[in-house]
């Protein structure tokens, strides 16, 4: 995971994490199947942002998640790993699982 970052912008998060992973532009894109100028687009670009699928194959290869690329917030792995699991679920069964979660939470509050 890369370092916090609070108060920044995707693209302050974004090129922190660059920074960290060691990693030139290209072979970060090219890990991500992307074309080798993509981040220079997106980062140096007015205007510009990444498609939600792109961000997340350079959050793979950044060892970080797109919600940290994004929002800034640090999610631990079981959280990430709920989260891609509540997404594959029908409206009917995430509906129930909110349901189950809320009351699991009433009750440890108590």
């Amino acid at each position: 995971m890369c370092s916090p970052r609070p108060g920044e912008d995707w693209r302050a998060r974004l090129r922190g994490c660059l920074v960290e992973s060691g990693k030139t532009r290209a072979q970060v894109c090219s890990e991500a199947g992307l074309n080798p100028a993509y981040l220079t687009q997106i980062l140096e670009q007015k205007g510009a942002t990444p498609r939600i699928d792109n961000l997340q194959k350079l959050a793979v290869v950044l060892g970080t998640s797109v919600t940290y690329l994004v929002d800034g917030i640090e999610m631990s792995s079981d959280s990430n790993e709920c989260l891609a699991l509540y997404s594959k679920l029908t409206a009917e069964r995430r509906s129930a699982a909110l349901m189950l979660l809320r009351d699991m939470a009433a009750a440890s509050t108590k």
